[in-house]
C-alpha cells in the first residue's frame, strides 16, 4: 500500500514538471511591445518605446514565466531618470507588454547657489550653476537635506519633502493637469518652516497650509479649492491675492478649517496693539525667511 501511494506521488510530481517544462518551452517571448499612458514628456520629439525596449533588455526566445518585473523597471530607470515603469504584462502565449510614463519638468531647489531641477519622479535630472531659478520649474525650498546626484531621487524615501511635493503632484494630477501647467500655475513651495507648507501661486495668492504629512492630501484638497474654482465656465482662479490659510482641527472629530485675508485687510495687532494690514511681502519675510 504504502509503495503504491508512493508511485502516485512520484506520478503526480513527474507530470507537474513534465507541465512546466511543456510550458517554458512553449510560452517564449517573441513580442516586446512598450506604451505610454500619456504620451510623451517631452513634446513628442523622441519615441520612448524602443528605448525603452532596448533598456529593458528581455531576451527574444526565453521564458515568459521568468521574465523579471523589477529588473525591467530598475534597468529602465537607471537609464531614464524622467522615465517611470507602472507595469510589466505577460499576454500569453508569447507577448510582454512595458508600460511606462515620461516625467515633463517639474520642480528645482537650490544647493550651495546651484539649482537642480527634478522630474515629476522626483529623481534630479540635470544641474545648472545660474544664481537664479529656471522658468520652466517651480521652485521648492526644501526642510531636510537633499540629494545633488544627477539620476538619484532628490530625497530618500520617506523623507518629509520628498512625501509632500510627491502628494502635491499627484493631487495635481488627479486635477487634470500635467506637468506643464502645474508649471505655469505655481512659483514656489517653502517647506522650511516646522509644522507648514507655504504655496505661493503664479497669480500672487498665497496657500498656507498647516499640519503633517499624512494630513496635507486633505489640507491641499481645501485650500486649492477656495483658490481654484472648480466652475469650469469660471476662471481658473478665485482668489488672485491674498493668503488662504489651512489647518487641521482636533477638537472632537478631526476637521480641515480654513480662512481667507485680502492683501491690505486688517490681519491681526502689532506689538503695540495696532492694526496690522496684511502684505503678502512682510508675512512671507516674518515668518519663512525670518526663520520662525
Amino acid at each position: 500500500m504504502r509503495n503504491k501511494k508512493l508511485i502516485i506521488l512520484l506520478t503526480v510530481v513527474l507530470v507537474l514538471v513534465l507541465i512546466v517544462v511543456i510550458c517554458c518551452a512553449t510560452f517564449l517571448v517573441r513580442n516586446v511591445y512598450a506604451y505610454s499612458y500619456y504620451g510623451y514628456g517631452d513634446g513628442g520629439t523622441v519615441d520612448y518605446d524602443e528605448k525603452i525596449i532596448e533598456a529593458a533588455d528581455i531576451k527574444k526566445n526565453s521564458s515568459m514565466f521568468f521574465v523579471d518585473e523589477k529588473g525591467i523597471k530598475s534597468r529602465v530607470e537607471d537609464k531614464f531618470p524622467n522615465v517611470c515603469i507602472i507595469n510589466v504584462e505577460r499576454r500569453f502565449p508569447d507577448i510582454v507588454v512595458i508600460n511606462y510614463v515620461v516625467y515633463e519638468n517639474s520642480f528645482q531647489y537650490a544647493v550651495n547657489g546651484k539649482y537642480y531641477q527634478c522630474y515629476a519622479s522626483g529623481r534630479i535630472g540635470g544641474m545648472s550653476a545660474e544664481p537664479a531659478p529656471r522658468s520652466e520649474y517651480f521652485t521648492v525650498i526644501p526642510r531636510g537635506t537633499v540629494s545633488t546626484t544627477v539620476g538619484a531621487y532628490f530625497q530618500g524615501d520617506g523623507g518629509f519633502d520628498r512625501t509632500v511635493i510627491d502628494a502635491f503632484i499627484a493631487y495635481m494630477h488627479n486635477k487634470g493637469m500635467n506637468d506643464r501647467q502645474i508649471n505655469e500655475r505655481i512659483n514656489f513651495i517653502d517647506l522650511s518652516r516646522d509644522g507648514y507648507v507655504y504655496i505661493r501661486t503664479a497669480a500672487g495668492c498665497n496657500i498656507e497650509l498647516k499640519g503633517d504629512a499624512n494630513e496635507f492630501a486633505a489640507l491641499m484638497e481645501r485650500g486649492w479649492s477656495l483658490f481654484a474654482d472648480p466652475n469650469p465656465d469660471s476662471a481658473i482662479t478665485s482668489k488672485e491675492s491674498g493668503l488662504i490659510r489651512v489647518w487641521m482641527s482636533h477638537n472632537g472629530d478631526p476637521h480641515v478649517m480654513s480662512t481667507y485675508t485680502a492683501r491690505g485687510a486688517e490681519f491681526g495687532v502689532d506689538e503695540e496693539g495696532n492694526p496690522k494690514y496684511y502684505s503678502d511681502v512682510a508675512y512671507y519675510e516674518e515668518y519663512y525667511r525670518g526663520g520662525k
